[in-house]
């Protein structure tokens, strides 16, 4: 009888341990509190920069020197972001406190192309036009990496791409001289595994749903561009939504924008990530979109 609770005891760790080992989304994963944007709102001191929570509520200003300002994120916990300005990649609090140029901090970088803060807010990745390859950096600006010194197959320029929610994996986009492709790779530059290399259109901004079973992009068409969705072993390419050139996945919200041609005005929307139920999130007085692409 005594030894009863001690194996009982010892039972609930095992069961401890193997949900730990199998992964607690709920424990493990950090979720978004925030987005930023662009916008053309009138705040003192003037910055094309903002944050809000993720209904849209709670506009807040992100003070920066610079109006030229590009490709923002925020960190999972809504304390630090990243952003592209004067031709190089940037990362600070917030409050606008701590900014560090990270280009000025590698010896390589040239004009950067694109900025992605991670959700854990320890890793930005950026491509730049020395060598159009995708590189990740710590935001302390030290430990640069190149995570594509070698071009997948038949690409000549990766140049866009995202962290999934626990920023243990990265997704990224390269052009080759006829096809797209979307590609994955862990955030040290090993285990790169392609999704799809046989694009034929434009294809951009990659991003992992939560369970990381889709990869969701904005595609070319004929007309213009839309978001798509293609299952992590390239299947089942889907369009979600019509008539948008970039979005974002924060946590189980599918964010992008969209050109409102009656209020002649970019918004903001959500929706699920099948698309379902598309929302504003903007207060149709601004001109807001997120900046994920130039």
């Amino acid at each position: 009888m005594k030894k009863q609770p001690l194996l009982l005891l010892i039972l609930l760790s095992l069961a401890t341990l193997f949900t730990a080992a199998c992964g607690d989304s709920s424990s493990s994963v950090p979720q978004f509190t925030a987005l930023t944007f662009i916008s053309n709102r009138t705040v003192t001191p003037a910055t094309p920069l903002f944050w809000s929570k993720l209904d849209g509520s709670a506009v807040t200003a992100v003070p920066f020197s610079s109006n030229n300002v590009y490709y923002p994120s925020i960190s999972a916990d809504g304390t630090m972001v990243a952003f592209y300005s004067g031709s190089d990649a940037w990362v600070q609090k917030i409050d606008g406190t701590g900014a560090l140029n990270l280009t000025t901090t590698t010896a390589s970088a040239s004009e950067i192309n694109f900025v992605r803060i991670s959700p854990n807010g320890k890793l930005v990745m950026y491509s730049e036009d020395n060598d159009d390859h995708i590189h990740v950096i710590k935001v302390d600006g030290t430990g640069d990496l190149d995570l594509t010194p070698t071009f997948p197959t038949g690409m000549n320029d990766c140049y866009s791409g995202s962290f999934n929610a626990s920023s243990t994996l990265i997704t990224f986009v390269c052009e080759g001289a006829t096809n797209w492709g979307i590609y994955t790779v862990k955030p040290d530059g090993t285990a790169t595994t392609t999704v799809t290399g046989t694009r034929t259109m434009w294809t951009d901004l990659a991003s992992f749903t939560p369970d990381g079973k889709k990869i969701i992009f904005v595609g070319g068409t004929e007309t213009g561009n839309d978001i798509e969705s293609v299952n992590i072993d390239g299947s089942s390419d889907t369009v979600l939504i019509p008539v948008s050139y970039e979005a974002i996945v924060l946590n189980s919200t599918l964010y992008y924008t969209f050109n409102d041609t009656t209020l002649e005005l970019n918004q903001v929307y959500k929706a699920g990530l099948d698309g379902s139920n598309p929302v504003s999130i903007s207060d149709g007085l601004h001109d807001d979109y997120l900046a994920l692409s130039d």
